[in-house]
């Protein structure tokens, strides 16, 4: 009984450091020209990514461009808001029909909780070429993971 006590104390107070993860689904969303993507967060708010990204690379090129020290933000459904400028993460530009984009940023919310979020988001372009090409991009769908 003495040896199951501190054992059962030491258990008890890794249970209250313990991280929670929220996934936050996001069906809808918008591209810029840039590559910038606004994720439209299914219960309220929403996350954006910088300007920019990928920027020099072609379809059907960069199977794995990776990216570091770019900003990601987001706004929560219950108005906790949080801004990074250490998202890293890679984007796989080989297929213009299905632009993957994985990336991870961690510092404080608004609420002042230390956060790590995970973005995850998929979208597309359609392109034209000749005159009055240019390409239209689509939203596909994703999600941000909060652990905090």
């Amino acid at each position: 009984m003495k040896k199951v006590l501190p054992l059962l104390f030491l258990l008890m107070s890794l249970a209250s450091f313990a991280q929670t993860t929220t996934t936050y689904q996001s069906s809808s969303g918008t591209i810029s020209p840039g590559n910038a993507v606004t994720g439209h967060l299914d219960l309220g708010g929403s996350f954006v990514s910088p300007y920019g990204m990928g920027s020099g690379c072609y379809y059907g090129g960069c199977p794995d461009w990776t990216f570091s020290g770019y900003t990601l933000s987001y706004v929560l459904p219950n108005g906790t808001t949080a801004n990074f400028t250490n998202f890293a993460g890679s984007a796989n530009f080989t297929n213009q029909y299905d632009v993957k984009v994985q990336g991870t940023a961690s510092g404080y919310d608004s609420e002042g909780a230390f956060v790590t979020v995970t973005g995850n988001w998929a979208w597309a372009a359609y392109c034209r070429s000749g005159r009055g090409g240019g390409c239209t991009k689509k939203y596909i769908g994703g999600d941000l993971n909060v652990t905090e």
